[in-house]
Order: structure tokens, then C-alpha cells, then sequence
């Protein structure tokens, strides 16, 4: 009686690990149309070494600059990240992360290689910039992403005072489908939003240029332009960008379905990180479609802290001014699935 007990149960547990793995097959096939690959866009909030940059002339975060940045504040800022990205990665990992805010080669180093995401193989693509504070673009990439081209494509007019940050462009390929991938950081509203539109428009014009060209040359042409544009999708810049074109912007208020925005300014929240892409990745047409899911802000509630003097909450940002204040960022993430779907 013993022995058919025991039998018994070991059938039973082979039936449940088949019945799991069944189910998790199922649940891949139904998400994933074959194979899903997570793209996400993080501004990582001034996410500067603590060592003095003999280059540049601004050294603010360092032990002696106005925010006293110290080795302890720069590992807590990094662990912070790490968890970001860990979160959204899930189980299958990011395939490509556009990130902006970082001062150098060395800190993208440092957060892949001297923590645990340094066990998903990522790498990147960096071009130093010509910005005034020394922030750059780079794109984050893992196994699934495959590039062949890379540049980094800067203003350049007589008009333009100050220096600003490149658009970061990348071709690659994700499962046999050729990918052209566009991060931005557009000049911030800082010194005032009239006075800095006309730069912002500036990048616009110069990122459509881009676009254009290969939309001319391949209308099918899988395209993603991401980025911290200090616009919203109903300004200007960014109407500007997909007028006449076959771009969408994912984060227009037709598509938005689980945030106020990504970065909050006293009361008022804005969408300025945003993904656009061209018109092929939103149909069957080609082999990779954006997933039904659409675009997501991750707005996890340790991203988040209770706004005393505004109400409601807003994210929980490493500074306020000078004063250190322990957080991850003062933006919050954005990322969508795309799926492969023949």
C-alpha cells in the first residue's frame, strides 16, 4: 500500500511540473508572439562620479562642490538604479535602455559591471557630448540586440549660444529585423520656456532630418526615437516631428493609460519622456509590433514619495537643489514590449 502511495505521488508531481511548464509555454506564446524585447527610457537625474573632472569646468559633484558628492552617495545612487532597472527588466531582462544624465563612460561602467546586472552581459554605446555640465545620452543593450552602426549627431548654427547635449543614433538588430534607434535629451526649460523653445525645435528639425532620410529610402523601416525631449507631445517640437511623417508618439494622451506623467513641477505633472515610433512597428506588416500593452510609466510606490506641499505624490529624486536627498530620480521611467510576430 505504501509502495502505490509513493507512486501515486510521484505521478502527481510529474503531471504538476508538466501542467507548469505547459503553462508557462502558453503564457510565452500569448505575451511574447515568439519572443518579447523590453525598450525602456530612464533621465537618471545627475548621475555624476564624486571624482573632479580636470576636463571640464564644471565639478559640482564632488566632496568639495555645492552638492558635497561623496563615494557613499554615489554607491547609494548607483544601488538605487540597479534596482530600477532589475524591476522592469523582470525575468527576460531589458533589451535596450536609453538613459540620459550621466556624466561619463566610467559611471555606465560602474552601474553594469559593479552590480548584480552585471550577470545579464549588457553593454553600451556612449559618445561624450559637448554639454556644458558634462551630461551625456547613452544606450544600454543586451545579447538580444545586435548593433552595426552608431553616431552621435550634434546643432550646429551660428545662433546656438550654449553647448548641447548630441542625439545618440544606433542601427542594430533584434531577431533578424534591422532597428534604428534614436535617444535624445533636448535642452531643458531651465532658462525659461520661450527662451528655450527655439532649441528644443532645433532638435526637433534636426532629428526629423534623420528620420526622413530613412523613411524616404525604406518605408518600412522599424524606428524608435526615445528620449527626455522637455516637451510635451502636443508642444511644438514634438507636432513638429511627426507632422507629415509616419511617426507616433506613444505618449500622447490617447495612448497614456497609467500615469499623470513623468516628472512633476509643483502641482503639475508632464509627460517629457516619451517614445515615438514609426508606423510599421504599429502594424502585422513587418516581423516585430509594438506590444498591445503599449507604453508604461513605471511608477512603482518606492519610486514615489507623498508631496507635502503639492499633495498627492511625486518621484522621490536624489537632490533638491544642493540638499541630498537619498532617491532614485526626479523622472520617471517609460518602457513598452515589442514582439516578434512571425
Amino acid at each position: 500500500m505504501k509502495a502505490k502511495v509513493i507512486v501515486f505521488v510521484k505521478v502527481l508531481e510529474t503531471l504538476y511540473v508538466l501542467l507548469v511548464l505547459w503553462c508557462f509555454q502558453l503564457f510565452a506564446q500569448n505575451n511574447s508572439g515568439g519572443g518579447y524585447y523590453r525598450v525602456m527610457f530612464y533621465n537618471l537625474e545627475n548621475y555624476f562620479d564624486c571624482f573632479p573632472d580636470s576636463l571640464l569646468s564644471y565639478n559640482e559633484f564632488t566632496p568639495y562642490g555645492d552638492y558635497h558628492w561623496t563615494m557613499r552617495k554615489y554607491e547609494s545612487k548607483t544601488i538605487h538604479l540597479y534596482k530600477v532597472f532589475q524591476n522592469i527588466a523582470g525575468w527576460d531582462g531589458i533589451c535596450l535602455a536609453g538613459i540620459c544624465e550621466i556624466e561619463n563612460e566610467n559611471v555606465l561602467k560602474h552601474l553594469l559591471y559593479s552590480t548584480p546586472l552585471k550577470s545579464q552581459n549588457y553593454k553600451y554605446i556612449h559618445f561624450d557630448s559637448p554639454d556644458m555640465r558634462g551630461i551625456d545620452v547613452a544606450l544600454m543593450y543586451s545579447p538580444k540586440f545586435i548593433p552595426v552602426d552608431a553616431k552621435p549627431f550634434y546643432l550646429v548654427d551660428d545662433s546656438i549660444k550654449i553647448r548641447t547635449r548630441n542625439i545618440l543614433y544606433v542601427k542594430g538588430i533584434i531577431a533578424s529585423d534591422t532597428v534604428h534607434i534614436f535617444v535624445n535629451h533636448w535642452t531643458s526649460r531651465y532658462r525659461g520656456v520661450a527662451e528655450s523653445a527655439p532649441l528644443r525645435l532645433m532638435f526637433s528639425n534636426l532629428l526629423k532630418s534623420k528620420t526622413d532620410s530613412i523613411l524616404s529610402e525604406i518605408p518600412s523601416a522599424n524606428i524608435i526615437i526615445m528620449g527626455d525631449f522637455n516637451d510635451q507631445p502636443s508642444d511644438r517640437s514634438l507636432r513638429n516631428l511627426c507632422a507629415g511623417s509616419r511617426l507616433h508618439n506613444l505618449s500622447s494622451a490617447s495612448r497614456y493609460d497609467n500615469s499623470a506623467g513623468t516628472v512633476k513641477f509643483k502641482e503639475d505633472w508632464f509627460t517629457f519622456d516619451q517614445m515615438l515610433v514609426s508606423e510599421e512597428l504599429m502594424t502585422d506588416n513587418g516581423g516585430l509590433k509594438i506590444a498591445k500593452s503599449g507604453l508604461k510609466v513605471f511608477d512603482a510606490d518606492w519610486l514615489m514619495e507623498v508631496d507635502e506641499k503639492y499633495l498627492g505624490k511625486k518621484p522621490f529624486r536624489t537632490n533638491i537643489g544642493f540638499r541630498y536627498h537619498g532617491g532614485f530620480s526626479d523622472h520617471l521611467p517609460v518602457y513598452l514590449d515589442i514582439i516578434k510576430t512571425n
